[in-house]
């Protein structure tokens, strides 16, 4: 049976303040479309100039589009420029409080952008919900994949990055509640995944560990990884209150959106009462994490792993060519030594997991 939806479609009072429901996805691609078109007639213009193709009427067709006025939301008087963008934001600000852009460089001197929705509040972790326009420079705004640094209220602060997994949990709730989700349904499910979650299982100090995980495929050793912190990060008893509202889907989040199969595993159990006891659990996983550092430095101590750097152990090849990973570590560069390392790693991550979930 498909569980019954809680969709806010009218003002509602929450936490001291009149809350009023952001404007449906179709008011917001009508009010921002001015902005979406400027913003790409940028990037057309920068992408000339940033591969040396540009002149230096190109320089002065991109001050004109960046100093040129247009509306934002409902037409009126009020317009504004990507050259001040102040004004600009305040614009946006009320079209929806949830709106972000993000402007940063490419090699110092050209503009790129990112427009986003984003959910920030005092209660719950942050979050780029929606990805409206990301500008494709050289400068990326995800150094890692997993966050994004925003400059919000005039300090930086760290995003969860899960608007890549919109449409994949907008399919997942159709079948899960056998009718069409709406957006904000889609909104509520990252929020819960954010909140209960990967707001735990995350952390900036995963991105040497996750980097080789992805560059080498080492699936159950990332999963573990996920796996140890969400339980050590976590309030199970929490947690375990708060998953019985999204039970199914949370599960199927992490069997098919995100896979981690131990964590959906353990997520499961959670929710049924008396499956878990979190202080042996918490336990086990601190017992875990050490195994799993211990087998991590054994993985990057060993020498021999790859064609024509034989002679390095794998940790030298990791730190050295860390922004271009997955081109050095190419499966088809791989030497015996490493199949073997991948394997141990591999095996006893598995092995870890299944303690714990188990």
């Amino acid at each position: 049976m498909a569980r019954a939806k809680s969709r806010r479609r009218a003002g509602t009072w929450e936490h001291g303040g009149w809350h009023v429901p952001p404007p449906s996805r179709d008011e917001l691609r009508c009010g921002l479309a001015p902005l979406l078109r400027q913003l790409r007639r940028v990037d057309d213009a920068v992408a000339k100039l940033a591969g040396g193709e540009g002149r230096v009427d190109d320089l002065v067709q991109l001050q004109r589009i960046l100093t040129e006025r247009f509306p934002v939301g409902e037409p009126t008087c009020t317009t504004v420029t990507l050259a001040q963008p102040e004004p600009l934001r305040e614009q946006l600000r009320l079209l929806s409080r949830d709106l972000h852009l993000e402007i940063h460089a490419v090699d110092g001197q050209y503009p790129c952008y990112l427009l986003c929705r984003v959910a920030a509040r005092w209660d719950a972790p942050d979050i780029i919900l929606e990805e409206l326009h990301v500008s494709s420079g050289r400068v990326s705004f995800f150094h890692d994949r997993r966050f994004a640094m925003l400059m919000r209220h005039g300090r930086s602060r760290t995003f969860l990055r899960l608007a890549r997994w919109r449409r994949a949990s907008k399919t997942l709730l159709g079948g899960v509640w056998r009718q069409r989700p709406d957006d904000r349904d889609c909104d509520d499910l990252l929020a819960a995944v954010a909140r209960l979650v990967l707001a735990s299982a995350w952390y900036e100090d995963q991105r040497l560990p996750f980097a080789v995980a992805d560059a080498f495929g080492l699936t159950h050793f990332r999963s573990a990884l996920e796996l140890v912190a969400f339980i050590l990060g976590s309030n199970l008893y929490q947690v375990a209150a708060g998953i019985r509202e999204w039970q199914e889907e949370l599960v199927g989040f992490f069997q098919q959106v995100y896979p981690n199969v131990p964590l959906a595993a353990l997520l499961h159990n959670l929710s049924r009462h008396g499956a878990v006891n979190p202080a042996q659990l918490e336990t086990a996983a601190r017992g875990v994490f050490v195994e799993l550092n211990r087998l991590f430095s054994a993985f990057l101590g060993t020498t021999g792993a790859l064609a024509d750097l034989e002679q390095l152990e794998l940790f030298k090849v990791v730190l050295g060519c860390f922004a271009n990973l997955g081109e050095v570590a190419a499966r088809a560069c791989w030497k015996p030594a490493l199949e073997e390392a991948v394997g141990v790693l591999e095996g006893a991550a598995a092995d870890a997991t299944g303690r714990l979930v188990g």
